[in-house]
Parts: structure tokens; C-alpha cells; sequence
């Protein structure tokens, strides 16, 4: 009986074999991550920021959730969104619960929010909203204040930047719809610090180089890269802005400062494209239109002229018999006239002669000479009644003065009477006065001070006289 051969031992430097990887899918990976992560999450509270905001048509709200470390997308469905109590919008800060979903044809993870509460506005869009404020209050975003665009410039002025799409979607659509137009672009930075004194500068080279209207327009982005377009001084300045200007910022969805204080806001750049120019076959079809009208109505015109001549040459029969007409009528319309031009005359030369007699009756010098002879009048009745009344208030008051007269005291005292005064009062009695008064006697010419010795006894009025007594 045979052995077996012993079995074969392996080299000292034979390789062992290659070990295969199991190679995943990417289906199977992601399906091995949506079983470890979602279970893990399936109740967590986020706070954050919101930022881009997308409304669908079915009532789902797509938005994103940042802080200042990392950002997450959010997704709220319809069903959820219709429960929420406030209006959600970009830069609103808000607490949401809900579970973490994995989305396996992107390969992206996503906050499924089932409920959601504000934590206060971001500073960022509480400045927005005060920004609108001060614009509104100054009438800026008044639609009274827009101007509309030119129908056909002459010179078309972009400002945007000279690298991105926005400007080759705007310069493909303005040839197709008007080969030849003359655009004049101005390069500026869109998104970045900065960026709106960019755009401002712009703006002012195309003012200065004489365009018709310009345009201010960029590609979609974030609300961080729209931002800048939401500055105050490029608001301001859109709004003072010479020419008109259109806005085209961002996608349809994204609504700017810049878009509101446009003269018209563009959902995209081949819209502002659209709404700048008009399409040049368009017009030359509506002139060969106008111009094809203009022809039909011309010979319509002319023939109708013609019927009209054809008709008046049928009626034409007779000439001069037509003449003859004409001379009677005219015969007939100045016999007329030369009556009423008679009546007339007649009836203005009696209007003149009434005035002539009343011009007559009023003629200025006949007026003249009765007003000097009422004047004369008048004169002499005042020169009349004022020398009689003076002689009257003469002769009245010779009569007060003649009863005046005899109360004159200066004439009294020059007759030789006296006044005796005591203390400046006139003594009257000899009782008035006492023995050792001093009394002041007025004479004709001056005065004498004097003291009494003695006095008499009523009713002698002269000292001395029989019958009068004395006092010591």
C-alpha cells in the first residue's frame, strides 16, 4: 500500500495570495449610512439662522439652517408648513425639531423639521427690514416713482462682471433679438465686501458714457452672495440714477433692495434682455404690416376720390348754367348784404348823433366853467358866513369882557383898595385876624407885610368912624 505524498509546504519567500476587497455601491453605502445615522437622529432640536429659502409651487419650504461654524439643509413639508404660525423668511433665527434624513439620489443629509419656533430675527435681516423702512419712508419704493424704459435705445449699459454667465446670457439674447445693438459693459465684482461701491462706480461710467438705460445683473447665488445688493448707498444711488435702470439680479425667487428700487426688476439676465430690447424682426414685420396698411389705405383712398370725381363730372352736365346760378346767388347775397349794410349805417349814424348831442350836453369845458362858478359860490357864502361870524363872536366877547370888567382885582387895587393876605388867604373880617398877626397887604403896585395892633368891632367897616369900637 502506497503512502499518500506528504503535502507541499510553502516557500520561504513564495507571496501568499492577494486578499480581494469587497468593493460598496454607492447604493450600498449610503443605504448602510441612512441605518446608522437616521435611527441616531430621529429626535434632535437645531438652532440656526435661516438662509436661502426656496417656496415650491406644492407648499414645501427648502431652506438651509447656518451658524457661524456649519450650515444643514432643512426641508418642511407641505403638510407641516401649512401649521406654522409665523412667516418664515431669510436671516430669521429659529429652534426646529425633527429627524435627519439622508436623501440617497444626492447623496445629502437634511433636516426634516416637524416643527419650528422663532428665536428672534438675525441681525442681518432685522437691518434688511429697517433698510426698507428708511427706503419707503423716503418714497423710494413708491411704483408711482418708476420711469419706463426707452422702446428702442440707442446704447445699452451693463453692469456686472465681465467673467460670469450673467453677461454672455445677456449679450446671447440681445443679438438674437437685435443684432447690431451697441451695448457698453462696465466690470464690477457682484458678491464679496466691497462689491456695491463696485457696482456704483459702474453705474456712474455708463451714466457718463451716455447710455439710454443700464443694467445691473448677476447670476443666481445665496442670499450671503446676493447680499451686497442689499446695500443702502447702491440703493440710493439705483433710485437717483439719470437713466433708468433694470435690476436682474439673482433667480426669479431672490428679491434684492437693488430689485426694489429699480425702475424694473428682471427675474434673470436673459429677462432683462428681453424686457431692453425689442425683437428687430418683430418690428420690421409690425412696419411691412403698417406699411402694407398704409398702401391698402392709400388706394382705397384714391379710388374713392375717383368715384367721387366720376360722380361730380356726371353732375357736371352744363357749365354755364352752373355759372349763371353762381352769379344769380351772388347777385342775390349782395343785394343782401347792401341792405343790411344800409340798415346798418342808418342805424349808426342816429347812435351818433345821440352821442354827439349828449357828448354836447356833457363837454368838458361847460362842465368846467359850472364847477369854477359852484366854486365861486361856495367861496363867497364862506367868505360871507365867516365875517359874520366873526363880527358875532367879536361883539360876544366885548359883552364877557365888559362883565368881566368890574372883577378885574388889578384895577380894584389900582383905585386905591387893598388885599389883606394871612398865610396866603384873603382876610375878609376884621375876626379873621387877631392882634399880633402878620398879614400881607396887597396894593396897586406891590405888597407890604404888616402886623395887626388892633382890630374893630362890626358893623363899622372903616376904623375910626362914630359908633365903632376898638380891641387892644
Amino acid at each position: 500500500m502506497r503512502r499518500p505524498p506528504p503535502p507541499a509546504m510553502p516557500g520561504l519567500f513564495d507571496r501568499p495570495p492577494p486578499r480581494v476587497p469587497h468593493v460598496l455601491t454607492v447604493g450600498e453605502l449610503t443605504r448602510r449610512l441612512k441605518g446608522a445615522v437616521e435611527p441616531a437622529f430621529q429626535d434632535v432640536w437645531v438652532g440656526g439662522e435661516v438662509g436661502n429659502l426656496r417656496r415650491q409651487q406644492s407648499g414645501h419650504l427648502y431652506f438651509g439652517l447656518k451658524d457661524a461654524d456649519a450650515a444643514i439643509d432643512a426641508v418642511i413639508w407641505a403638510s407641516t408648513a401649512r401649521k406654522v404660525k409665523f412667516d418664515l423668511r431669510d436671516g430669521t433665527d429659529v429652534v426646529a425639531w425633527g429627524r435627519i434624513e439622508i436623501y440617497a439620489p444626492r447623496g445629502r443629509y437634511q433636516l426634516v423639521v416637524q416643527e419650528i419656533e422663532p428665536r428672534g430675527a438675525g441681525a442681518r435681516a432685522l437691518a434688511l427690514e429697517q433698510l426698507k423702512e428708511r427706503l419707503a419712508a423716503d418714497g423710494l419704493l413708491d411704483p408711482s416713482r418708476k420711469r419706463p424704459l426707452p422702446f428702442l435705445p440707442a446704447c445699452i449699459g451693463v453692469a456686472t462682471s465681465t467673467s460670469g454667465a450673467a453677461l454672455q446670457d445677456f449679450l446671447r439674447v440681445v443679438r438674437q433679438r437685435f443684432p447690431g445693438a451697441r451695448v457698453v459693459v462696465a466690470g464690477c465684482r457682484v458678491q464679496g465686501d466691497g462689491a456695491a461701491a463696485t457696482v456704483i462706480a459702474a453705474l456712474r461710467l455708463l451714466v457718463d458714457h451716455g447710455v439710454d438705460v443700464a443694467v445691473v445683473t448677476r447670476g443666481g447665488g445665496s442670499a450671503d452672495d446676493l447680499w451686497e445688493f442689499n446695500d443702502e448707498r447702491l440703493a440710493r444711488f439705483i433710485a437717483a440714477c439719470p437713466v433708468p435702470v433694470v435690476s436682474a439680479v439673482g433667480h426669479e425667487v431672490d428679491v434684492t433692495v437693488a430689485d426694489l428700487v429699480a425702475d424694473l426688476r428682471a427675474a434673470t439676465p436673459t429677462h432683462a434682455a428681453e424686457v431692453v430690447v425689442p425683437v428687430r424682426d418683430d418690428l420690421a414685420a409690425i412696419l411691412s404690416g403698417l406699411r402694407g396698411r398704409l398702401v391698402r389705405a392709400e388706394t382705397a383712398a384714391v379710388s374713392g376720390r375717383r368715384r367721387v370725381l366720376r360722380a361730380l363730372r356726371a353732375e357736371l352736365v352744363d357749365p354755364r348754367r352752373i355759372l349763371s346760378d353762381q352769379r344769380r346767388r351772388l347777385d342775390d347775397t349782395l343785394h343782401r348784404a347792401s341792405t343790411a349794410a344800409s340798415l346798418r349805417l342808418r342805424g349808426e349814424r342816429s347812435r351818433l348823433v345821440s352821442a354827439g348831442e349828449t357828448l354836447r350836453r356833457r363837454e368838458p369845458r361847460a362842465l368846467l366853467r359850472e364847477l369854477r362858478r359852484r366854486r365861486d359860490a361856495a367861496r363867497e357864502g364862506l367868505r360871507a358866513w365867516s365875517a359874520a361870524t366873526f363880527r358875532r363872536e367879536s361883539l360876544r366877547l366885548e359883552r364877557l369882557s365888559s362883565r368881566l370888567e368890574p372883577a378885574n382885582v388889578g384895577k380894584i387895587l389900582a383905585r386905591g383898595f387893598a388885599l389883606a393876605l394871612r398865610d396866603g388867604s384873603p382876610v375878609r373880617r376884621s375876626a379873621d385876624a387877631a392882634p399880633g398877626d402878620r398879614l400881607r397887604v396887597v396894593l396897586g403896585q406891590g405888597w407890604l407885610d404888616t402886623r395887626v395892633e388892633s382890630r374893630d368891632a362890626p358893623p363899622d367897616p372903616i376904623p375910626g368912624l362914630p359908633g365903632g369900637t376898638e380891641e387892644a
